[in-house]
This record gives C-alpha cells, sequence and structure tokens, in this order.
C-alpha cells in the first residue's frame, strides 16, 4: 500500500503527530510506503493509493487533493480527532469566547468545511468511537516510537528520584496543553481544594495558563501551587516525571469534550504516573486510571491515592501495563483498516497539486488571522491572570 497523509499545519502539532506521523511510522513498520505532507506547501506529487485528509476543509485544500486523488484512482479518506466537522465547534468556540465574534465566525467556518471534505470522501477515519458515530472505523491514538523513548528516560529517572526521596509530598499534576481548558478544571475545583485542604502534603503543578477558580486561588497564595509554562512535546515525559497524580477533567456539558480521546493517560502511563479522568463518552476504563462523573467520586479518587504511597504506586504500575497492551491492539489493528480502503484497480500514474497564487494568499491571510487570535488569546490570558495574582498576592512561578 502507498498511502499520502495530508493536514493543514505543520508535523509538529499534537493532532498531525498523533493521527498522521504516528500512523505513518506504524505502516511503515509494517511493509507499505506511507508519507506525510502539510497541505501548504507549494507542490505535491500525489501518487498513492490511499489520500488521507486530516481535518482539511473543502473549497481550498481538501478539495484539490480529493479532485488529484481521483484523477488517478486513489480513494480519500477524511481524517479528524476532534468534532471539528459538527456545528458543535463552532457552539464550542463561542461558549469559550463569548466576547470574540470573529473567532466564532473562524470555527463556524472551518466546521462547515470539514464536514464537506467528510462527505465527499470515499471513508472516513476517527480517534473515538463518540467521534465516529457509525461514520467509519476507529483507531485510537497511540504514542510515537520517540515520545516512547523519552519517556522511558523519564520513567526510570522518576523511578530513580522516588527510591532516595525523603518526604510525603504528593505533587497532583494539570497539564493543560492549550489555553481554553479554564472550564475543565474549574469542573473539579471543589473536590481537588478539599483533597489539597485534608492532604497537607499534596501539591498542584498547573502547565499553561490556567486560571485557578476560587477555592483553588487561597492555595496559590500560601505556596501550594506551582505554575510552569507551556513545553514542546519532547520536553513533555521531563515535566509529567515531577507527577504522582495525573489529573484529566472535562466539562462534560460540552459535547464537544465528549470526543476528545485517551491522550493524557497514555503520556501520563508512560512515565509510570497514574491518571484521574473525567469520565466522558470516548474514554474507556482502564487499569491505572480512576474515572469520575460527580465531585463525590473525584473526592474518593483523589483521597485514595494521596492516602495510601503503595496503591498509588501500584496504580503507575498498572498505567504503564494498560499503555502497553493499548498500543499493542491499536497498532496490530491498523494495517486491516487501510487494506480495506485499497481502491480495486491498480492507481494510473500520478498528479499534482499545486497552490495557485491566489489559494497562497488566501492562506496566508487565514494564518495571519489564526496567528492574531492566538497571539491576542495569550496576550488577553497573560494579563488576566497577571491581574488576579497582584490581587490575591500571587503564587509561586
Amino acid at each position: 500500500m502507498h498511502i499520502l497523509f495530508v493536514y493543514p499545519s505543520q508535523a509538529d502539532d499534537a493532532t498531525n503527530r498523533y493521527r498522521c506521523v504516528h500512523l505513518c511510522e506504524a505502516l511503515v513498520a509494517a511493509g507499505h510506503t506511507a508519507e506525510h505532507v502539510s497541505a501548504g506547501q507549494d507542490m505535491v506529487r500525489v501518487a498513492h493509493d490511499i489520500v488521507v485528509l486530516h481535518r482539511l476543509p473543502w473549497g481550498g485544500p481538501g478539495s484539490a487533493f480529493a479532485a488529484a486523488a481521483r484523477r488517478i484512482g486513489a480513494r480519500v479518506v477524511y481524517s479528524a480527532d476532534d468534532l471539528i466537522f459538527d456545528l458543535e465547534h463552532a457552539r464550542h468556540t463561542g461558549t469559550l469566547f463569548p466576547d470574540d465574534p470573529l473567532r466564532y465566525r473562524h470555527s463556524k467556518r472551518e466546521a462547515e468545511a470539514n464536514l464537506q471534505t467528510l462527505q465527499n470522501a470515499d471513508g472516513a477515519l476517527f480517534s473515538t468511537e463518540f467521534l465516529a458515530a457509525g461514520r467509519g472505523p476507529v483507531l485510537r491514538n497511540f504514542l510515537g516510537t520517540e515520545l516512547l523513548m523519552l519517556s522511558q528516560s523519564a520513567r526510570e529517572r522518576r523511578e530513580a528520584f522516588l527510591k532516595l526521596r525523603q518526604d510525603d509530598r504528593v505533587t497532583l499534576g494539570y497539564l493543560s496543553g492549550s489555553p481554553t481548558h479554564d472550564a475543565d478544571l474549574a469542573d473539579i475545583a471543589l473536590p481537588l481544594a478539599a483533597a489539597l485542604e485534608r492532604f497537607s502534603q499534596a501539591r498542584l503543578l498547573v502547565v499553561g495558563t490556567v486560571a485557578l477558580s476560587g477555592p483553588l486561588r487561597r492555595f496559590e497564595q500560601n505556596g501550594r501551587v506551582r505554575r510552569h509554562p507551556y513545553v514542546p512535546w519532547r520536553e513533555l515525559p521531563g515535566l509529567i516525571a515531577q507527577v504522582d497524580i495525573n489529573l484529566a477533567p472535562l466539562d462534560l456539558t460540552q459535547s464537544f469534550n465528549h470526543a476528545k480521546s485517551e491522550i493524557k493517560f497514555l503520556e501520563a502511563a508512560a512515565v509510570g504516573v497514574p491518571t484521574v479522568a473525567a469520565r466522558s463518552a470516548a474514554l474507556l476504563e482502564t487499569e491505572g486510571a480512576l474515572l469520575c462523573g460527580t465531585d463525590t467520586e473525584w473526592a474518593e479518587a483523589l483521597a485514595s491515592w494521596l492516602s495510601d504511597p503503595e496503591t498509588r504506586k501500584a496504580a503507575g504500575g498498572a498505567a504503564f501495563a494498560a499503555l502497553e497492551k493499548h498500543q499493542a491492539s491499536t497498532l496490530s489493528g491498523i494495517e486491516s483498516v487501510f487494506t480495506a480502503w485499497m481502491p480495486e484497480k491498480a492507481i494510473s500514474g500520478s498528479a499534482t497539486v499545486t497552490r495557485p497564487h491566489k489559494s497562497k494568499l488566501v492562506g496566508r491571510i487565514f494564518q495571519t488571522e489564526q496567528k492574531y487570535l492566538r497571539r491576542w488569546h495569550y496576550f488577553k490570558r497573560h494579563w488576566r491572570l497577571a491581574n488576579e495574582q497582584e490581587r490575591h498576592g500571587g503564587g509561586t512561578t
């Protein structure tokens, strides 16, 4: 099989790594030819059996690559790991940014264009059953070779440190991943604050520009909350290694969040750290994770691991074992999914996708708009956090 993955931005973006780069790596290891490219390249040669359009909108690169694939008899597959093809995407954005109509319009346009790509494709690939909803097969996310190697080194360093450790401090870690998770952390503010109150040895590590809601602010003021900036993904295992319990809350009032996969569990499990997570529709019960749907369940889960170091240690080992099983089962199913999409006849020749001047100009405008939105959003968040810390007496950094 010859498979081409096309994504809208850079390979290092998490969504592109998990849904394109990692799948390429697995297919190549199985003896197939697989490549991944950015739709932003000036020229791409298409001579593949299957062309996977990951989060590509129609009316631009999505339709251009689909047309090139069909000229040579290749199959076109749409790929998504978020509810990006549904207007729920726009509604979710509107909830997160109620005072930002530009961002809402952008998300609405993006959802409509992705839906068109899905409707015009020969097949579709999804990361969770909730997201697929019968539209196509599911290949759950898994870790790539490089991240596994980095995580192994971090796990070994963590285990060596724990053997020498003298204090009983326990670090709860919330590694937000992006600056849109205030509501997620706020959803567990009460049980998390209660756990910090009850267990004096507990500390909270918050990564990113997440704002702390009322019950948690006083713990930041008295030095029991440590903030850390975002890190590149290659540095993530070292940061996770500083954590004893990984937190993965979600605001489950938003349908968009029910489509989220288990990446946070996988990344923590690779370092031997167990996870307490929200019980969303997409997550599966697994060893080394406690899934919670109410404040009471969150309080009980946190207490069970904060109060018993041996139970917590065993949960970390179980999480790592569950990761190994997950990797094996996911990798074993990849080949059959793509084999089912193979065209009946061999492809004929090749086709080239080039970006016309107008498309390049529109792409630059779109990227500039995205960059502006992102930077303005980060600026507003950092400004708000600085004001909050000044108003409430500040916290540790």
